[in-house]
């Protein structure tokens, strides 16, 4: 009788250096359209303010500083590996979750195109969703913790964008 081989699982660590790549090309689809859909979107509506922030510069600089902040966040992870890394990857995979999420349901409410929305579909809520569940079944984090940063997610994600648009406004000048 032969023995069965166990089936390897996959440790989160192995696939996490692939978050800024995946967030770095969500971005890079993004970009060339997110003025212009930004101005639609924004435009007779309480926001409208909002408009000077999505100017082009601006949104290029936001996009390199988000994705630089990710990175940074995963190159801390794979050295200290310690519980203030950890629950900061986790909480910027569930932002990057949350953004995808809300590209998906964009498009159902707008029903057409919104800017990201195929890296966020093909890439972004796939890649998220598997690396928070090795996470969880490697014992990292548990479930209820990745629910909490899902919630917290929902609650901070537009006024995070504000802030690094905000920046890199300053920045642009």
């Amino acid at each position: 009788m032969m023995k069965r081989e166990k089936k390897k699982s996959i440790h989160p660590y192995q696939i996490l250096w692939l978050l800024p790549v995946v967030f770095a090309i969500h971005n890079i689809e993004e970009l060339p359209f997110l003025q212009r859909w930004a101005n639609e979107f924004l435009d007779k509506r309480p926001f409208m303010f909002l408009v000077r922030l999505y100017e082009f510069k601006n949104l290029a600089i936001a996009m390199i500083l988000l994705t630089l902040t990710a990175s940074i966040i995963v190159w801390m992870e794979y050295k200290k590996r310690n519980r203030l890394t950890l629950h900061l990857t986790v909480f910027c995979i569930c932002l990057l979750l949350v953004n995808g999420v809300v590209h998906a349901g964009q498009f159902f409410v707008y029903r057409h195109y919104v800017p990201g929305l195929i890296s966020a579909v093909l890439l972004m809520i796939p890649y998220m969703t598997y690396i928070l569940y090795l996470f969880v079944q490697n014992n990292r984090i548990q479930t209820r913790g990745v629910m909490k940063y899902l919630v917290l997610s929902v609650i901070v994600m537009n006024p995070l964008i504000v802030i690094f648009l905000f920046i890199s406004s300053l920045l642009a000048r």
